[in-house]
């Protein structure tokens, strides 16, 4: 798909711009949204040759027998043996600035399971992920885009391959990596994951750490690590997070798939760039764990490099001072979390801060370095504290 696919003639109605549709055929109010559904319906048409008649659009899957109020943006059907109109794909059409994680990615999968479609694209009208599912396997793959209209009816495809990692960038340079980086940007970019404004001897440990972390080609050792039961190393995932100050935030994770109590969750890293509404200009990096469950997915700890890390010569120290958000509660109390810490992981308590671990930046930190899982744990462990604390505070308001 691209900006460049035509687009429904445009009307006025009670003063507002809609687009005539041609599978619905009315009008349209124009929103982000519905751009991109009649893009897709565009693409669908004059690019894939899908007929108009197999295409339904908005469709409620209450229509074919399941019992929800849920609806598909998208459903291209086919004819199947005996005659019987069945799905074979659904399209799910998000606004250009929803990124396409992967919530939105299960919502369209479930869409797919539900109504038994075997292919399924995901779009925002920038970028689109395509997908089929292997009746063997139980899973859908990766494809690399969604096939024509007769390919589709004959299941011929072509499967995603995303190639071997690219080799990590040697030590050695990851200085001048950065320092490189940081010239090609514009004044008022501060960088996505790294920001310009961190401190050098902050910013290349971190971004060495950060590249150890999206390397999937080394696994974190699985079993017991005292609060937890590292069940599996999930590798990378694309995720989208809230904070408990309402903020959002989008990109690849390290995910950890842990048991906890008997229940079973994820908890993520990643490395972002990070600032206060009240000071945009001040953009400083950030590592971010994340938690998410059948419930709900929020950064669990937000540990903002700039003003917690103590570089020693070569060795960097991960402290954390303790404030806390409690969502629309405000500020938690420092000694509250600190007694929850006590009672459940005490060895981190240091002084008046946490400390998480330390880090010799004198090579490309993997891992299964003993350091650096002692690191992730401490990190895991302290997010999986504060958590516990945020929803004692939420109970006892």
């Amino acid at each position: 798909m691209n900006n460049k696919l035509k687009l429904p003639q445009i009307y006025k109605r009670n003063g507002k711009n809609c687009y005539l549709d041609p599978i619905r055929q009315k009008l349209i109010y124009i929103t982000p949204e519905e751009t991109v559904r009649q893009q897709a319906i565009s693409y669908l048409t004059n690019v894939l040759s899908v007929p108009k008649d197999v295409i339904v659009v908005e469709q409620h899957l209450s229509h074919y027998g399941i019992k929800t109020n849920k609806r598909a943006d998208i459903v291209i059907h086919k004819p199947d043996k005996d005659g019987f109109i069945q799905p074979i794909a659904v399209i799910e059409c998000k606004t250009p600035d929803v990124p396409l994680d992967l919530n939105a990615r299960e919502q369209m999968l479930t869409y797919c399971d539900l109504i038994s479609a075997d292919f399924a694209m995901l779009t925002n009208g920038v970028e689109e992920y395509c997908y089929r599912y292997n009746q063997s396997t139980g899973n859908y793959e990766d494809i690399v885009k969604l096939p024509v209209f007769t390919d589709m009816l004959s299941d011929k495809y072509e499967l995603y391959d995303p190639g071997e990692l690219p080799p990590r960038i040697p030590f050695e340079k990851l200085a001048a990596f950065i320092k490189e980086d940081r010239a090609s940007r514009d004044p008022d970019d501060y960088g996505y994951d790294i920001s310009k404004l961190t401190p050098m001897n902050i910013a290349v440990p971190v971004f060495n750490l950060w590249e150890g972390l999206l390397d999937t080609r080394i696994k974190m050792p699985v079993g017991n690590y005292g609060l937890f039961e590292l069940l599996e190393d999930y590798g990378v995932r694309m995720l989208s997070y809230g904070n408990a100050a309402g903020g959002k935030f989008f990109g690849p994770y390290r995910s950890f798939l842990v048991k906890v109590n008997d229940n079973v969750e994820f908890y993520s890293i990643g490395v972002t760039t990070y600032c206060k509404s009240t000071s945009p200009e001040n953009v400083k990096t950030c590592i971010a764990v994340a938690h998410d469950d059948e419930k709900e997915s929020h950064h669990a700890l937000q540990l903002v490099a700039d003003d917690n890390l103590v570089v020693r010569g070569n060795t960097i120290d991960f402290y954390h001072h303790g404030k806390i958000a409690i969502g629309n509660l405000g500020s938690g109390k420092i000694d509250e979390l600190r007694s929850f810490v006590a009672d459940r992981y005490p060895q981190i308590i240091s002084g008046n801060k946490f400390y998480l671990g330390s880090l010799t930046n004198d090579r490309l930190f993997r891992l299964n370095d003993l350091d650096v899982i002692h690191l992730i744990v401490n990190l895991i462990s302290y997010a999986m504290i504060r958590y516990e604390y945020r929803e004692f505070a939420k109970k006892n308001k």
